[in-house]
């Protein structure tokens, strides 16, 4: 038995937060269901010509039952709110007042189900000035102040990441949150609310530098790959084109072993670089000296001969060689998914083992409205006839009924 497998999560999420996280949960064994509508799509099935085949969207939806519904009417609400009843999870991250104005905001949906546990994840959280802001994980990590000092020291702008990072660690708080709500269920028998601004979880990412500033009233700069507390420390180009390894060195003894990998050159005994401080006061010198070594071998090379001894180094690697890396292989890192009109493709698999559970599960992304016939007959003991009277009124949406649904921005 999985270990969530008799937990039943209702997700109203669109973008990666909320569903990222009932991928998670779903990994994990619970029934996720994903409420969608052709006519207000989760804004990722937007970025390509086919709703149904956009990788972000099919990577952060596995695990999912895909329910069409239309909350414009009356009985499309109806149906959902029998969901509720059904659900001991429910997690959204609509902009603020959009659950509210839906009529499934916490306070009405307790009045139908007392022991929900009800996941709110807005950019900026459910008060304040800025909570119906809109909000994307770029804009969060701007705001959190993570962007002030990621980058080059002589960038001309904050740099970043097309990595919308608060949106990824957000997820995980929030099944984190969850499953401790869950716990507090059981011996409580009580439901709650958990309200998680994503622009926390970005804060959180950088507390030492907030620590910083609190006691020695020093602002962080961007410091690119270097390190305060260890150098060498950083991304060293390597023989090739455009190839390089990552190296970090903390402690003397480290340093010492590094040496002796690179022959000890004469500049390695130089006592400027003796020691920690001085490493760190004469870090540019040293770095050049580091690239003049590493670009005479390949990447891989330098990985190795440091990690036979006991210094931390690793290839910086792109998508096909992350695929062909022996131990992500060995590990079994990656999934092979069918999915209905995108193919095999593979997936990122769960990143851990449990030794007392079976392994844990991974699906392909639900079409729109792929479950809706399913979930009607299995949850809501509909018949067929009633069905196809609600998919024909287009209170009910189907994967066929959908085809002429939503906008692409790229149509």
């Amino acid at each position: 038995m999985l270990p969530l497998e008799d937990v039943k999560v209702l997700s109203f999420g669109t973008g990666g937060v909320v569903p990222d996280a009932g991928k998670i949960f779903g990994e994990l064994g619970a029934d996720v269901i994903k409420i969608e509508s052709k006519d207000n799509l989760d804004f990722m099935r937007t970025i390509g010509p086919d709703m149904n085949n956009i990788a972000g969207f099919n990577e952060a939806n596995r695990n999912k039952r895909s329910f069409g519904a239309n909350l414009k009417t009356e009985k499309g609400k109806e149906l959902v709110s029998r969901l509720v009843k059904w659900t001991d999870i429910l997690l959204e991250n609509f902009r603020g007042g959009v659950m509210k104005s839906l009529g499934f905001d916490y306070d009405n949906l307790r009045k139908l189900n007392p022991q929900i546990i009800y996941v709110s994840s807005q950019g900026f959280g459910c008060g304040g000035p800025y909570s119906d802001f809109q909000a994307y994980g770029p804009m969060l990590s701007a705001a959190s102040g993570m962007l002030s000092f990621w980058a080059q020291p002589d960038d001309p702008y904050p740099v970043g990441s097309n990595s919308p990072l608060p949106d990824h660690m957000a997820s995980k708080h929030a099944v984190i949150a969850a499953l401790a709500a869950l716990d507090y269920r059981r011996r409580t028998g009580k439901g709650q609310h958990i309200d998680m601004a994503q622009t926390e979880v970005a804060v959180n990412l950088i507390g030492e530098h907030y620590l910083d500033y609190t006691y020695n009233h020093r602002v962080a700069r961007p410091m690119g790959n270097r390190s305060s507390h260890a150098a060498p420390h950083g991304c060293y180009p390597c023989k090739g084109n455009d190839e390089w390894c990552a190296i970090a060195i903390f402690t003397d003894e480290e340093w010492r072993r590094f040496c002796q990998v690179l022959g000890e050159p004469a500049w390695t005994r130089d006592p400027k670089f003796g020691g920690l401080q001085n490493r760190l006061k004469n870090v540019e010198e040293l770095d050049q000296h580091i690239r003049e070594w590493t670009s005479g071998f390949d990447g891989y090379v330098v990985m190795e001969v440091l990690q036979a001894a006991g210094v931390a180094a690793g290839v910086v690697q792109r998508a096909p060689d992350a695929l062909a890396d022996p131990q992500l292989k060995w590990l079994g890192s990656m999934v092979e998914l069918d999915h209905p009109v995108s193919g095999k493709r593979l997936y990122p698999g769960v990143p851990f083992r449990m030794s007392g559970a079976p392994p844990v599960r991974s699906m392909a992304a639900p079409l729109l409205g792929q479950h809706t016939e399913e979930i009607c007959r299995e949850l809501l003991k509909m018949s067929d006839e009633e069905v196809q009277r609600l998919i024909k009124e287009d209170v009910l949406h189907t994967p066929a009924s959908s085809k002429s649904g939503g906008t692409s921005i790229l149509s």
